[in-house]
């Protein structure tokens, strides 16, 4: 990115780390709003809860939701929840196929995210949350989450050393504009190596993301790879 990623690095002094406070206030919103004006790509509330209960409603029994984590979730889930279990879904893979110009990445230099393609299998935790507090936690999540409503928030099914269970995921949209298909690595390695938003850098979410899943007992050797990269990438341009 060279110099556009240089200059994201300074607009960006302004950061607002992932926390509950963080998404009640809609720091990251305010931010994106501050910058880009009339053309933010943020969706508001109603947008928002509409998403949400479209896959739940307000009123629906919620004495089984869970949550599948196969990303930032991992080591930073926030939500509440009151129990968690290592899961596996099968038809989707873990990939950095979002791009993203707040959270990781600004307009100039726009980062990537992960999220779940198609084909494969993915680890990760599933997480359970209360019957009482569902709805407020999810839609705590899709504050996180769907802010650009970049994601496509499904149903799938886990499989776990407790049998299956019914998870909401984030899965990528393959028809919306974030979307980013397969990459040179090369080029994988230098985005995530220079990319920052307001949630931080987004080397930062890959090391992060990856020391989370290893303390899960999680193996996922092309993020390892990946991380690997970056580092050698980051020491070379020191």
């Amino acid at each position: 990115c060279g110099n556009a990623c240089r200059k994201a690095v300074t607009d960006c002094q302004k950061t607002a780390p992932i926390t509950r406070e963080s998404l009640t206030d809609w720091r990251v919103a305010t931010l994106a709003r501050e910058r880009d004006g009339q053309n933010a790509i943020v969706a508001d509330e109603e947008a928002l809860l509409e998403s949400r209960r479209s896959l739940l409603a307000d009123d629906a029994n919620c004495s089984d939701v869970w949550v599948f984590g196969y990303g930032s979730l991992i080591c930073n889930p926030v939500i509440a929840f009151e129990k968690q279990l290592m899961a596996r879904a099968y038809g989707y893979h873990r990939r950095f196929c979002l791009w993203t110009q707040i959270g990781r990445g600004s307009p100039d230099c726009p980062g990537l995210v992960l999220s779940l393609d198609r084909g494969g299998s993915c680890a990760g935790v599933a997480f359970k949350l209360s019957a009482e507090r569902a709805i407020a936690e999810l839609d705590l999540l899709w504050r996180r989450e769907m802010l650009t409503l970049s994601y496509q928030p499904r149903w799938i099914t886990l499989h776990t050393v407790e049998g299956t269970k019914r998870a909401v995921a984030f899965v990528a949209d393959r028809q919306h504009p974030a979307y980013a298909p397969p990459m040179p690595f090369d080029y994988l390695v230098t985005v995530i190596a220079s990319a920052v938003g307001f949630n931080g850098f987004c080397r930062d979410y890959l090391f992060d993301t990856l020391g989370g899943m290893r303390n899960c007992g999680i193996r996922d050797r092309s993020m390892e790879k990946l991380a690997r990269a970056v580092v050698e990438r980051l020491a070379s341009a020191e």
